[in-house]
Order: C-alpha cells, then sequence, then structure tokens
C-alpha cells in the first residue's frame, strides 16, 4: 500500500507533534507548513477589504502546498478555517486537491453523540469561529443541536505560545475534568492542543472527551 502524503497547513509549530505522533507512519507522511501571521491579520482586520487580503494568502498558501506533491490537505487551525469558508472554494487553488477541515470530521462525531454537548476551548479567539461552522453544520444535517461553549482560563493558552507545552497540558486537563466532573451532556476538546489533555482525561476518569485528532484519523482512513 502506498503511502498517502499529507501537506499540513498549522497556525503554529506546536500542532505539527499531533499529526506526527496521531497518525498511521506506514500509510500516511506530513509535509508541514507553519503560517502564523495570518492570525495576526485575522486578529485586527478592520475591514473586509482587509480579510480578503488574508484569504487570498492563505489560498494562495494552499495552492503552494498543492504544488508539493500532496495527495490531501490538512488545515489545523481553525481561524483558517473560518476564514477560507465553504471550503470548496479552495478546491479551484489546490487543483481539485483534497481540503480536509480538522474540524469537519469532528463535528461529524459530534453529532453522532447525541443532540448536545459541552464544547471546551482554551483560546477564546477561535471559539465564535468554531461555533458557527458547527451550527451551520448541523443545520445541514437536519439536527437542532445543543452546544454550550466552556473557556478555559485566559492563561491557560498563552502558556503554549509560550513554548511551555507541559504546563500547558496540566492546566488543559484539569479544565477538562472539571467539566466532565460537572457537565450533564458529553464533552468535546475543539483544538488539536488539546489531544494530550483529552487523552489523559478519558484514561482517568472513563468519560470519552471526543478530540479533533481522533475524528481526523477517522476521515482519513478514506485515503487509504
Amino acid at each position: 500500500m502506498a503511502v498517502k502524503r499529507l501537506g499540513c497547513l498549522h497556525a503554529h509549530h506546536s500542532n505539527i507533534r499531533y499529526l506526527e505522533e496521531g497518525l498511521d507512519r506506514e500509510a500516511f507522511s506530513c509535509l508541514h507548513f507553519v503560517d502564523p501571521g495570518a492570525i495576526h491579520w485575522l486578529t485586527r482586520a478592520a475591514s473586509e477589504a482587509e480579510t480578503r487580503q488574508v484569504q487570498v494568502k492563505l489560498r494562495g498558501q494552499l495552492e503552494w502546498i498543492a504544488g508539493c506533491g500532496v495527495d490531501a490537505i490538512v488545515i489545523t487551525c481553525t481561524n483558517y478555517i473560518a476564514a477560507l469558508s465553504p471550503l470548496e472554494q479552495t478546491l479551484e487553488a489546490t487543483g481539485g486537491i483534497p481540503v480536509i477541515a480538522i474540524d469537519e470530521p469532528w463535528f461529524d462525531e459530534l453529532l453522532k453523540l447525541g443532540d448536545e454537548a459541552v464544547v471546551a476551548f482554551t483560546n477564546p479567539a477561535t471559539v465564535e469561529g468554531t461555533m458557527e461552522r458547527l451550527h451551520a453544520h448541523a443545520k445541514l444535517q437536519g439536527r437542532a443541536f445543543k452546544a454550550q461553549t466552556a473557556v478555559s482560563d485566559p492563561g491557560c493558552f498563552e502558556l503554549l505560545l509560550q513554548g511551555r507545552d507541559a504546563a500547558y497540558a496540566e492546566q488543559a486537563e484539569a479544565f477538562l475534568l472539571g467539566l466532565v466532573e460537572r457537565a450533564s451532556a458529553p464533552v468535546a476538546a475543539a483544538q488539536l492542543s488539546m489531544t494530550d489533555a483529552a487523552a489523559r482525561v478519558e484514561a482517568s476518569s472513563g468519560a470519552r472527551v471526543l478530540s479533533p485528532m481522533q475524528a481526523l484519523r477517522s476521515r482519513l482512513e478514506g485515503l487509504r
């Protein structure tokens, strides 16, 4: 079986590890591209023209990645995904190479859990775009999905940006565990950076904490 090559676009280098460690290395190889600049542009964009400028930059990045001989492209930044939505428009830039938004397989798996969930974030900047896409995704499937959002202490995500990965994972784990203990609905971790914390909470509590990496693995099985 030929190894499939994935072009992975990240906003932060810390997401590389989750793809490298979470995928079957005999089935997939990853070519990583990290572009944090678009995040800064998106957070300070004051006009539609500036937002379009970021969209053009991101589509150009996808075209560049597509030219590297990949079988599919994975976008791991939910802000980039939201800026490029609907992703069907990007297929022209990629020459028809599939573009997988990391949250879409996660949406599908989340809807399988029932009609409501607690969606956990450590990065408040990703909440609005992710939830808008989640509700739109549910509506397309004729689902009235009830989602409560929970955001960790602002200092938690700052730890990740400072390169303090262990401290970040520890705080994210405590945050998720608290939600699992209090929530009456399933808890889902919305960000790729919460992968380790979600896995540890699952192991310690016995409750399922759905993460984007779990769902992505299932989606990529279709490429094998």
